[in-house]
């Protein structure tokens, strides 16, 4: 069985208070969960309040120390970081606000009881310009939580970009046809609605990775919208469905770090087969610099088994995996339980 299986109910409040012009921003959160825990992760520069039902919590900085369940209520300071929690970037003459939690740092900008449990999410932000958020329609892993804040464009339906990129509207809407098309394609192969009620991207000026997606928002570094247009074909193709497929396998089932990749890259090169005709998206030669070249490794793992039980037998079980253990923590233990039926 996937360790990490839910054994708490948590359910999160939180309200982020951004000024782009200030050293750190304030954010208020609520936080009721049953089932003990020993402590709630917390990084802030300082704390104003911190209350577990109605009485006064011990902070060492790092941690708020928790003896019962019930209501955490915090009241605190945060900063801006390089790497993890909100960075804050400029770029000519605009201030853009943008988090990132994954794998572990949810504590960074909200007291953090657990950070593998899904729980359920009210996020509110407090800031000046275009909002972006994910998805809090279903219960989601704290690490997903994220906002994007700044003066966005939007340039194709969904499609958000940095205000000195406002002219570049047909190529915002290549890449908002192109998550589209991810997303029917996706639907017909494993036969699994898209989860979520948006499929938002916006392009983030210095973004540490190439993308990361939460649930219904998707953040892509700001280098891979010109990569996007400079790059062949199955560029474009393959690292926007993998984001998309990240709905699925990662945000709709949550796996282990090698399951969620594996299976992303799979369905995007099955989508990449799809809209680059004629091109074989399976063999990328080794010398190739190519974006999941990482995931390579896992995604022998799928394909072993696809050789052995087919494509359609593999999409068949996988469809029974997403949907049996739909907004749930599943592992390869599972899948290949779905995979025999």
């Amino acid at each position: 069985m996937f360790e990490g299986r839910e054994i708490m109910t948590i359910s999160y409040d939180i309200t982020w208070d951004l000024d782009p012009a200030a050293p750190t921003f304030r954010g208020r959160t609520s936080v009721r969960f049953k089932g003990t825990r020993a402590y709630a992760e917390l990084s802030a520069v300082s704390l104003r309040e911190a209350l577990l039902n109605g009485w006064h919590v011990p902070w060492d900085g790092a941690r708020l120390a928790l003896d019962v369940d019930g209501v955490l209520e915090v009241d605190a300071d945060f900063a801006y970081h390089r790497d993890r929690g909100f960075r804050r970037v400029e770029v000519d003459g605009a201030t853009y606000l943008y988090a990132l939690h994954y794998p572990d740092s949810a504590g960074w900008t909200f007291p953090c009881v657990d950070q593998t449990t899904r729980s359920r999410v009210n996020l509110t932000v407090d800031a000046p310009g275009v909002v972006l958020t994910n998805s809090t329609a279903a219960p989601i892993p704290p690490y997903t939580i994220t906002a994007a804040v700044g003066p966005w464009v939007e340039v194709g339906e969904g499609v958000h970009v940095m205000r000195s990129r406002a002219g570049e509207r047909d190529r915002g809407r290549v890449v908002s046809r192109l998550i589209e098309d991810s997303v029917a394609f996706f639907e017909s192969v494993l036969g699994v609605p898209y989860p979520y009620e948006k499929c938002d991207a916006v392009f983030v000026p210095e973004f540490p990775h190439l993308a990361f997606s939460s649930p219904g928002l998707i953040m892509f570094d700001d280098a891979v919208f010109d990569a996007l247009a400079t790059r062949e074909p199955k560029y474009a193709a393959t690292v926007l469905s993998h984001e998309v497929a990240h709905a699925w396998s990662g945000n709709l089932v949550n796996a282990e770090p090698w399951l969620v990749e594996a299976l992303a890259t799979y369905l995007s090169r099955l989508a990449t087969e799809q809209f680059v005709p004629g091109v074989d998206p399976w063999a990328i030669p080794e010398n190739t610099p190519w974006p999941d070249r990482p995931y390579v490794p896992h995604l022998a793992h799928v394909r072993a088994v696809e050789d052995t039980m087919g494509r359609e037998t593999l999409l068949s079980g996988l469809s029974t995996f997403l949907s049996r253990y739909a907004h749930t923590n599943a592992g390869w233990a599972e899948l290949k339980a779905c995979l025999s039926e």
